[in-house]
């Protein structure tokens, strides 16, 4: 291809000669600069919604043509199924849409009325894993993942809604920390229900807690808001559990110190000194620094659903703790499994000759080795034609076999310790703990139900052990 030369002598080939406009000095250009992007068009004003039923009519109707409602939005006469309505679902917003149709949209009462519905009529769903105490053994991975997918799309249409509408008063503040509620006793659910790999994969952990720290963030960003507006948290309902979920986003964000100095930055000295902040952020200082007696000292003084953001740094505690232990003790150590287990959380505090089971589960996922003891020699018992020759005798021929103080010990330095932990024992382990805090909580009736959990106000009793 010939080339043409321009004003200063350069060269390019023909096709492009005379492109672009001068700039004045005698340059031109490659390609002409393209025009600004038009503005976006925005609303000058709120939208109110007009929809008063928990879903609008229209999209009712097309999916109940085209058989897209859920089985729990299809009324029966099953009790469980009595006063099941449809729900709107969430919908992507289209690129470039900015007009909504105000009968599409719910007002804030009738939000906060879909969320009840959400959480007292389809959340306890029968073997769910969401229902009563008393039913939960029965619960069923495939009805938990159902629950759970649909009153986490139905919550986003509400969050959706809020949006739109420009919704920040306490109806807002009211949904975001019902949904920080759910998006945690799903995620300790998630432990205790999943437990094959083929359930698993139609859950993420990662999900859940990009929607609850999502929730979170903002519920910071209301309080921050509404405390420069000159509200009080204690005198304002819906701000009064400020603390508890100041305390939830703490503990999720534990073990990332950038996050938790930014969020400290924005905290008020009034809510930085609430109990429920202090002892989160007591149990971020211990992890942290690596003082594991302290960070379960604090676990065991939480509430149920403080130690579900508290859960993901359990497998975190006991690879950096048992390390630890395995450098500072020798080969010739033997420390009893069931002490281990106290150490670790595995066992309460407080009991004795329990928990050796668990140790030397988690023993072996990191590849510390165990021992256990031999098993108590059985003492001999007296034969029907056998005489005892006096009452001394006799006691002691018939005392029963008292169960050893310890199954056994683990030893150190015997092996290289696996890189991590292994993942299905930690999974094990979690679930151990999950269930055994349920327990101490039923065992002193102060054990929620969901609903109570997720809606009530009233937050549940610290657990001991």
């Amino acid at each position: 291809m010939t080339r043409a030369r321009d004003f200063q002598g350069r060269r390019h080939p023909r096709g492009h000669r005379g492109r672009g406009r001068g700039n004045g000095n005698g340059n031109f250009p490659l390609f002409a600069r393209a025009p600004p992007p038009a503005p976006a068009s925005l609303q000058q004003e709120p939208i109110r919604g007009g929809c008063q039923a928990l879903c609008p009519p229209k999209e009712a109707a097309d999916r109940a043509r085209t058989q897209e409602l859920s089985r729990f939005e299809r009324p029966s006469a099953a009790a469980a199924c009595r006063d099941l309505v449809a729900v709107k679902k969430y919908r992507r917003a289209a690129a470039g849409r900015d007009v909504w149709d105000p009968l599409e949209l719910r007002p804030p009462p009738v939000l906060l009325r879909t969320l009840r519905h959400l959480f007292t009529t389809v959340l306890p769903w029968p073997r769910s894993g969401f229902d009563a105490w008393e039913q939960r053994g029965s619960a069923r991975p495939a009805e938990f993942l159902a629950v759970y997918h649909f009153v986490n799309d139905r919550f986003r249409s509400v969050r959706q809604d809020s949006t739109v509408q420009r919704i920040e008063d306490g109806t807002l503040v009211t949904a975001l920390q019902q949904a920080a509620r759910f998006y945690l006793l799903a995620g300790m659910r998630s432990v205790q229900v999943l437990d094959g790999v083929k359930t698993q994969q139609d859950w993420s952990d990662k999900l859940n807690d990009e929607q609850l720290a999502s929730a979170l963030s903002q519920l910071q960003a209301l309080y921050g808001m509404h405390e420069l507006a000159g509200f009080d948290h204690e005198d304002v309902p819906e701000l009064k559990n400020a603390g508890e979920f100041v305390a939830y986003d703490l503990l999720l964000h534990a073990g990332e110190s950038q996050d938790v100095v930014w969020m400290l930055l924005k905290l008020s000295p009034k809510l930085r000194q609430l109990p429920e902040v202090q002892r989160a952020l007591r149990a971020f200082v211990a992890l942290q620094t690596d003082d594991f007696h302290a960070f379960f000292a604090e676990f065991g003084a939480m509430s149920l659903l403080e130690r579900a953001a508290a859960l993901r740094h359990l497998p975190k505690v006991w690879d950096r703790g048992l390390r630890m232990i395995n450098k500072g003790f020798g080969k010739q150590d033997r420390f009893p499994l069931e002490e281990l287990a106290r150490w670790v959380h595995l066992a309460h505090p407080d009991s004795e000759g329990e928990g050796g089971e668990l140790a030397e589960r988690l023993c072996n996922a990191i590849n510390i080795q165990t021992q256990r003891h031999p098993p108590p020699v059985q003492p001999l018992t007296p034969s029907d034609n056998e005489v005892a020759d006096s009452w001394e005798i006799v006691d002691d021929l018939t005392l029963s076999v008292k169960k050893p103080s310890s199954i056994g010990f683990a030893q150190f330095k015997l092996s290289p310790l696996h890189e991590r932990v292994d993942s299905e024992a930690v999974r094990l382990l979690l679930r151990d703990v999950v269930n055994r805090t349920e327990e101490t909580l039923a065992a002193s009736n102060a054990l929620l139900t969901t609903t109570e959990l997720i809606v009530g106000t009233a937050q549940e009793t610290s657990i001991s052990g």
